[in-house]
């Protein structure tokens, strides 16, 4: 590298008259660009350029087109390259000729590239580069190579060739082709990946027309000028013809891919009458590659390159269309399109006979395909996040669900087995209790006088027994269906008074005096709840109570609350047990005075029921001095 540092290179025509000097002073591989003496319609070997002189000369790299010849031809090319000092280790790169070629090397023939026969027959063309070592004891190169072309649109020597040092332009020569071949498997990693996508979902098209994009220019590439030519190396055998024909029949197909692509991808917005015409130019064209020969089918090439900006205009359009309808996703694409396109379209530039352009920049395609694909993973891996955030989202909202029916479920298991246990133990003892007595009292085993006694106890029995079911109606309701409140007028002395009433028989029987200090007042409150509190709580007054005793009830009011206060001289509790006597678990019921049986669920729901309409309870108890329970309620309005 040092030393051809310090080369300069003179490319000399034969003919004086016609000679062309280029001074090239650069470190590196250096480029043999410039003007070749160039021989049209001739094949001349080194001995011929001793007795003729060259006619014309012609820009490296190029092709003789340029210069008004047909794509198709034959022709020489010739040039001397005058080193400063001899250069072992140095080789010469000539990369593809179309279509085949025979090198010299100072009057020695090095290499053929296909099959260079003047008689098509005979002629098969191959598209390969060709590395040739420099002679270490000479500072004068001559290159003669003659050049064939039956096949290809633009014949000559189109790439230029470059001189260095072996070891760099193997290493350039592989980075390229490992650069390309990184590319190709990008693309048919993604055409995978597509065609994966357009099976796992119904609608899925888009990933269909999407994956052959990928597909046809990973194809493209391995064929292709300024490609790795993979697929021509590993198939040898193969023609060149066919070669060429894939390259251009997938390159007229994307004509009608990229539209249905975009019209598939939002099919709401798409405009569909553009897309028949898309669908039939580029079968036509297609058509045109498998019946007709090279020389006919590339010179439609600029028709299929109308096509494809025809095709970017009408996806920009359909594209801005569903952005506007607030499509999110139609933003990203739009982006991606636009950020490929000059891609593309530099690309068609230098492919276009109409207006060519000498782009020295390679993988134009690829690497706008590539772009226009990391819009499309971003897409994909946004859509991926957002699913993944809402599945956890729906995961925590069903295990909350889950959770609270697992909550229900187990609270109703237990109301059922409270249920059971009391409608099996509480609500059957009294009921066996009177058929008893009804058995006793059909076979004559009771005088009239003893039946009226019985009749009393049984009434009592009835009384609380139907008590009992309301509360364990209200209890049941309670604990699968919530409280449901509802505001009202009450007269408060008067709800008093007709729950007495109610009271009266029990109270006589065990010679209890129930006492009302409740003036005549009128409040706003659940006449449903209050009644369901006094019920209970006279009750258990009266069950708490001994022979003789008295139950009283208080009531005060002020600006926004009034209470009650129901008050006995019973047995009285414990300071524990009545800490605990209306919590929930509390279920476990208490012998009366004169053993009466109860649920243990009176208290309980007492409690929750007054919570729902802002009251509160309280108890304050004494052993054998009696039970005070104090009411508080806000006034409804």
């Amino acid at each position: 590298m040092g030393r051809l540092g310090q080369l300069a290179i003179l490319v000399l025509v034969c003919f004086p008259a016609l000679s062309q000097e280029i001074k090239i002073n650069s470190t590196g591989v250096l480029p043999l660009s410039g003007d070749w003496e160039f021989v049209w319609n001739r094949l001349l070997t080194p001995d011929d350029f001793q007795k003729s002189l060259g006619d014309t000369l012609l820009h490296v790299p190029g092709s003789w087109i340029d210069i008004g010849h047909p794509d198709t031809g034959i022709g020489t090319y010739r040039v001397k390259i005058r080193l400063n000092e001899t250069m072992p280790s140095h080789s010469i790169l000539i990369p593809i000729i179309n279509s085949t070629a025979k090198v010299w090397l100072n009057g020695k023939l090095v290499d053929e590239l296909g099959v260079c026969d003047v008689d098509p027959a005979k002629y098969r063309a191959k598209f390969s580069s060709l590395l040739i070592a420099v002679p270490a004891d000479t500072t004068m190169i001559e290159l003669v190579v003659q050049v064939i072309n039956y096949s290809y649109s633009r014949g000559g020597i189109v790439s230029a060739p470059y001189i260095g040092p072996t070891s760099v332009i193997l290493q350039r020569v592989n980075a390229r082709k490992g650069v390309e071949n990184f590319f190709v498997g990008s693309l048919i990693a993604m055409f995978v990946y597509q065609i994966i996508l357009f099976f796992l979902y119904q609608k899925g098209k888009p990933y269909l027309y999407l994956g052959l994009i990928c597909l046809i220019v990973a194809l493209r590439a391995l064929v292709t000028h300024g490609g790795s030519f993979l697929l021509p190396d590993l198939y040898p055998s193969i023609s060149l013809d066919f070669w060429k024909k894939m390259e251009y029949f997938v390159v007229y197909a994307v004509a009608a891919i990229f539209p249905l692509y975009s019209y598939y991808l939002f099919p709401m917005q798409a405009y569909r009458k553009p897309i028949p015409f898309f669908v039939t130019m580029s079968t036509l064209l297609c058509l045109v590659v498998v019946f007709t020969p090279h020389a006919i089918y590339s010179r439609v090439l600029d028709v299929c390159h109308l096509l494809l900006i025809a095709g970017f205009a009408y996806s920009v359009a359909v594209i801005t269309k569903a952005w506007r309808a607030g499509n999110k996703d139609a933003s990203i694409i739009l982006l991606g399109v636009l950020a490929s396109f000059p891609f593309i379209l530099l690309e068609i530039l230098q492919n276009s006979r109409v207006l060519f352009i000498s782009i020295s920049f390679p993988f134009l395609v690829e690497l706008g395909v590539l772009i226009f694909l990391l819009f499309q993973v971003y897409l994909l891996a946004n859509h991926y996040a957002v699913a993944y955030k809402k599945l956890e989202m729906v995961n925590i909202e069903l295990e909350a669900k889950v959770q609270a029916r697992t909550t229900e479920l187990t609270k109703a298991n237990q109301v059922r087995e409270k249920l059971l246990s009391v409608v099996s133990h509480d609500l059957k003892s009294p009921l066996n209790s009177l058929r008893g007595v009804l058995n006793i009292y059909h076979k004559g085993g009771f005088t009239d006088q003893e039946m009226k006694s019985v009749t009393r106890d049984i009434t009592e029995n009835l009384s609380t027994t139907s008590m009992l079911v309301d509360n364990i109606l209200l209890w049941t309701s309670s604990q699968l269906k919530g409280v449901k409140v509802s505001i009202s007028k009450v007269n408060l002395h008067k709800l008093v008074e007709e729950h007495f009433k109610i009271f009266k028989n029990i109270a006589e029987h065990k010679n209890i005096e129930l006492i009302s200090d409740v003036p005549e007042m009128e409040i706003y409150s659940d006449e449903q709840i209050l009644s369901l509190v006094l019920r209970n709580l006279i009750a258990n007054a009266i069950k708490f109570s001994y022979e003789n005793g008295r139950v009283e009830i208080y009531a005060r009011r002020d600006e926004q609350s009034f209470s009650l206060r129901i008050k006995d001289n019973g047995k009285g509790m414990p300071a524990e047990v009545a800490q605990t006597l209306f919590h929930a678990k509390s279920t476990v019921s208490t012998e009366g005075t004169s053993s009466e049986k109860g649920t243990g669920i009176g208290l309980g729901l007492c409690y929750d029921y007054l919570k729902h309409i802002g009251g509160e309870i309280a108890v304050q108890s004494e052993l054998e001095k009696g039970t005070t329970f104090t009411i508080h309620i806000p006034l409804g309005k």
